[in-house]
């Protein structure tokens, strides 16, 4: 069997996928809202998406924790600040959310071999990936070619996210730099698709099974974990959006998801912070990325601390 898809089935994945998937691969995980007094102490920069970041004798720059969803109140949260990025001199993001990345994700998530998805997982997994898969309109025989990290973030959001994004819906993310386009704002990505595809490979193909193991048993897990994340979001609890990374770990090896955490978080916290250091010495640039990369001892903003900027929050 070839491991490509019919041309309509390839046309209908990329389409609701590809936005997701950017810099999102976090919130496959199992999500647990907490109280945010009982973890956030341990959290440096554990309130707050707003920060003003900047050095003495220079323009301050805006520091600003997304999430990518197309959800209307997520969007909201950053028209707030819209006139701050249109007289910005430069939008700063994670990677660039443009038409030119489709090929290359879609082709990162499937297999080109003939390894399948159903042979490599539990009969009981593939049935739970099935039974999720219908709720997204989506084929068994398309599931199966995916990899395990594809189909896990997949299910990272519910069916009303996919719809919004099929629809056109633009995610505040791309709303950013659609605002920056029309304001002649210069836009910089501070990390490569490829660099962000080769942190999900990197996890060997038994760890991403793992993974899968622990999705949810059925389409309302998949909403509930997804507003507890709105919810956490909403309320700028980037401490509590980081402790529902690691509670996803709880069902795998404690040497597995150190190692995850490391790769998909702390080591992309220092390239980040390394990439944009130039341009907020230059001042008046605008960064927006994921919430996740914001509090923590090896957190942006810690890092950003310790070489010598002063961090303030923003209401």
């Amino acid at each position: 069997m070839s491991g490509k898809l019919p041309n309509s089935s390839r046309s209908k994945l990329t389409q609701k996928f590809y936005t997701s998937i950017l810099s999102s691969i976090i919130l496959l995980l199992s999500l647990m809202g907490l109280a945010q007094n009982a973890y956030a102490a341990e959290f440096p920069y554990g309130q707050g998406v707003f920060w003003q970041v900047s050095k003495e004798g220079q323009k301050p720059n805006i520091l600003f924790g997304t999430l990518h969803s197309s959800e209307r109140r997520v969007v909201d949260l950053g028209a707030s600040i819209m006139s701050l990025l249109a007289s910005s001199d430069r939008l700063l993001v994670d990677v660039l959310d443009d038409d030119s990345i489709k090929q290359k994700l879609f082709s990162a998530m499937v297999y080109q071999d003939n390894r399948r998805l159903d042979e490599l997982v539990s009969p009981e997994t593939f049935e739970k990936i099935k039974v999720l898969g219908y709720e997204y309109g989506y084929l068994a025989r398309q599931m199966k070619v995916l990899k395990p990290w594809a189909a896990g973030v997949v299910f990272s959001f519910p069916p009303s996210e996919a719809s919004r994004v099929s629809l056109g819906i633009r995610t505040l993310n791309q709303t950013l730099q659609d605002h920056a386009q029309e304001k002649d704002v210069s836009i910089i990505a501070l990390e490569t698709v490829e660099e962000q595809l080769a942190t999900l490979d990197a996890a060997n193909e038994q760890e991403q099974i793992a993974l899968l193991d622990t999705l949810p048993s059925d389409i309302i897990a998949v909403e509930e974990m997804f507003n507890r994340t709105l919810g956490l979001y909403l309320a700028q609890d980037t401490a509590g959006l980081y402790q529902q990374m690691l509670d996803g770990y709880i069902l795998i090896s404690e040497e597995f998801s150190n190692r995850y955490v490391a790769s998909l978080v702390t080591q992309r916290n220092y390239r980040m912070v390394g990439r944009m250091h130039s341009f907020l010495l230059q001042g008046n640039s605008f960064i927006a990325i994921d919430a996740l990369h914001l509090p923590g001892k090896e957190g942006v903003l810690k890092l950003l601390e310790a070489e010598g900027y002063t961090l303030k929050p923003m209401q």
